[in-house]
């Protein structure tokens, strides 16, 4: 088989993989009723886009959502739409951890079947609050699709991945345009702004050229930051919540006081991201002792890291369980890159994404870390790298051995086919209970009652991770309630 003819079936490979995604993702945005934040609203418009980043959100996805995604969600385009980002996320997150689309090979069939499964199971990330719930999808799915859009040629550039002169033209637009949509889409774009910072100091240090996209992207997405942290509205809202403290404010505490803010920010964080960032930790550091040149004296001190680790992440404040991993990660790439330049590049990725997780951690100090389930994706695709490191070390240690390939391969997808089937039940049986909620509203209409009563299992799912927004509840003047009523024309709803 020719060069061509290889690129051409793994490009098709690449476009049948995304296409059963998609098809997957259509399916469950296409059953997902429209509820919580979305329910009744209309078509705002420029109007609703100013009042919100003046007095409420000044995320672009915020923005498009309150000018028109909420009712978006409500037509037979959403699921189309939606669905494409969704499936898109998923292939550029496999680019950005490869550096190319996937081939037609054991090893990157089985790294896209797992990226799938751990978004859609990890306990830690609502993954239906962010791949079909219209208030989550505009404000995180679509921000991390432009994120990751404008994150790619980037991961090319450290892979020497050279471009052509006019495909440098083609990413220099490209980036000046992802990279203001892609910084105003998250408020923790101040960490790629800082790691992008970074890898320019050390381009220079390492005497490597660097492209004028990549000025270009890195100032593109700095004015598309300050243009969301500039936001009034943000502000406003963020007073809202009692444990919010301004960055001035935070400087003020002193150095005490900072040290425990920093402290309690990481300590906040959800607890079933650490331990799975120690679990996938500790397999790949014994992994690597027991198949790369295997030594009594190398298992000892790998066994002595992992209950280093453990000691750490069980009895001392979380932000020395993220240092402790960062040294011995940091640690392990120098003693090994003499001996293996292959595996001391793994565990200088394992490393930087590390370094990058300390960061997303540190960067919610303002709220002292106390974020929504939908507001971890971050997290997920952190530990979503070090499951691919690992993935990428065990099929090369098993490289000539094809039928521990094959079982590794079809594990993978029988699980990821397995979990997606039930993940696709629950959800239609949940589109089953909302039909079932709204003719039992009508029904009670019908009979003369304008104070309406629900069953509160309308809104529970056996799929823990249906989503993370909110639902009616016992008292009728609180929200969501008062939208609820609104919305089907009666005095009052609860749920009980």
């Amino acid at each position: 088989m020719n060069v061509n003819q290889n690129k051409k079936n793994n490009l098709l490979f690449s476009i049948i993989l995304f296409l059963c995604v998609y098809l997957f993702f259509i399916y469950l945005n296409a059953i997902f009723p429209v509820q919580s934040d979305d329910i009744g609203r209309k078509i705002g418009g420029f109007a609703a886009m100013k009042q919100s980043y003046n007095g409420w959100n000044g995320r672009l996805g915020e923005l498009l959502l309150v000018a028109f995604g909420s009712f978006f969600a409500t037509t037979p385009f959403y699921s189309f739409v939606n669905g494409f980002i969704g499936a898109s996320v998923i292939m550029l997150l496999f680019a950005v951890f490869t550096g190319r689309l996937p081939e037609r090979t054991l090893k990157d069939f089985s790294i896209f079947c797992v990226i799938l499964l751990f978004i859609m199971f990890d306990p830690s990330f609502a993954f239906g609050s962010v791949f079909y719930w219209a208030a989550g999808s505009f404000n995180y799915l679509w921000g991390w699709f432009l994120i990751l859009l404008w994150l790619l040629p980037f991961t090319l550039f450290w892979r020497n991945v050279s471009f052509s002169k006019s495909a440098n033209i083609v990413v220099l637009i490209i980036e000046i345009l992802t990279g203001i949509f892609a910084g105003w889409s998250s408020e923790l774009g101040i960490v790629f702004i800082v790691l992008n910072a970074i890898s320019i100091v050390a381009a220079f240090k390492m005497k490597r050229k660097v492209p004028a996209w990549y000025f270009a992207g890195f100032i593109s997405f700095c004015i598309g930051w300050g243009i969301l942290y500039s936001c009034p509205g943000m502000r406003l809202r963020a007073n809202l919540f009692s444990n919010y403290l301004s960055i001035g404010e935070i400087l003020k505490l002193g150095l005490v006081g900072i040290m425990r803010r920093i402290k309690t920010t990481f300590d906040s964080t959800n607890s079933y991201f650490y331990y799975q960032n120690f679990l996938l930790l500790s397999l790949f550091l014994l992994l690597t002792s027991l198949f790369y040149k295997p030594s009594l004296e190398k298992f000892e001190s790998c066994v002595l890291a992992v209950f280093l680790l453990f000691y750490s992440i069980r009895s001392l404040p979380k932000i020395c369980y993220v240092l402790c991993a960062i040294f011995i990660s940091v640690m392990s790439c120098f003693v090994i890159k003499k001996e293996n330049k292959y595996l001391s590049n793994l565990f200088y990725i394992v490393a930087g994404v590390l370094i990058a997780e300390f960061l997303f951690i540190g960067a919610g100090i303002q709220l002292c870390g106390h974020l929504p389930g939908r507001a971890y994706f971050q997290c997920t695709i952190c530990n979503l790298a070090l499951i691919a490191v690992i993935m990428e070390f065990c099929f090369e240690i098993f490289k000539d051995k094809i039928k521990i390939q094959k079982i590794a391969c079809i594990s993978c997808c029988a699980v990821c086919v397995l979990f997606s089937t039930f993940v696709a039940i629950e959800c239609y049986k949940m589109s089953e209970k909302w039909t079932e909620m709204e003719l039992e509203i009508q029904a009670q209409k019908n009979n003369g009652k304008t104070d309406i009563v629900i069953d509160k299992n309308t809104f529970i799912s056996r799929y823990k991770n249906y989503g993370d927004w909110g639902n009616p509840g016992e008292n009728p003047a609180e929200w969501p309630n008062t939208s609820y009523a609104s919305f089907y024309g009666v005095n009052s709803i609860i749920a009980k």
